[in-house]
């Protein structure tokens, strides 16, 4: 059995933590934290998915990270500033939501939540930095790829897919780029034979992506 890792809260943990907030359930495209906002609360995600994202004045998205039923997040009230980036739901999810008070209460019972919060930081600090020097030493065509073999499913008989729940859209908010720059990518790499689609309209590696083109 793998180790667990040091940013990944026990299954004996996270239910005493759940036993501390209040459940709640979020719709689709709802938001749970606004950037700039003020906030005291810690959030568990309990079930669905969520977008952790800023946006512009103009409407457009960088997506920071999409959150996995497991994860904890919002940390950041712990200091008494305002909250650095926007959450919301990418479907209908569940959190448990508790407040200051009670984190604080939490850390000083429980040690190995306090550093396991100190590991989960230190990961959002080096996702941070990569991301940062994605965007300032790769182009977008770099950055397409990348998160496309990091997405990517295995099926069954060596295949690997994208999810259809990556739009163009979704691949642009996630490398900085505009929908339109996507398309070309994508359709750049079919017409090249890299990516097909299949019967779900799913897009299927053909062989290795390039890393330049």
């Amino acid at each position: 059995m793998p180790a667990e890792r040091a940013d990944t809260l026990s299954p004996e943990l996270l239910s005493q933590l759940a036993q501390c907030g209040d459940a709640k359930w979020y719709a689709r495209n709802q938001m749970l934290i606004v950037e700039g906002e003020v906030s005291d609360a810690l959030y568990i995600l309990i079930a669905g998915q969520l977008k952790v994202f800023t946006q512009d004045s103009k409407g457009r998205e960088l997506v920071y990270n999409i959150l996995q039923p497991g994860e904890f997040f919002g940390e950041l009230f712990l200091d008494g500033g305002l909250r650095s980036a926007s959450v919301k739901a990418v479907v209908d999810s569940q959190c448990i939501v508790i407040d200051e008070l009670a984190i604080r209460g939490f850390m000083k019972t429980y040690p190995e939540f306090a550093e396991c919060l100190v590991y989960k930081l230190i990961a959002r600090l080096r996702h941070a930095t990569q991301l940062s020097k994605s965007l300032a030493l790769h182009d977008v065509y770099e950055r397409t790829v990348d998160l496309l073999n990091q997405v990517a499913l295995n099926e069954p008989g060596d295949i690997r897919i994208v999810p259809s729940s990556m739009t163009q859209q979704e691949i642009a908010d996630r490398v900085g780029a505009t929908r339109e720059m996507i398309n070309h990518i994508l359709r750049d790499l079919t017409r090249g034979g890299f990516l097909a689609r299949d019967e779900k309209k799913r897009l299927v590696f053909t062989k290795m992506l390039p890393k330049r083109w």
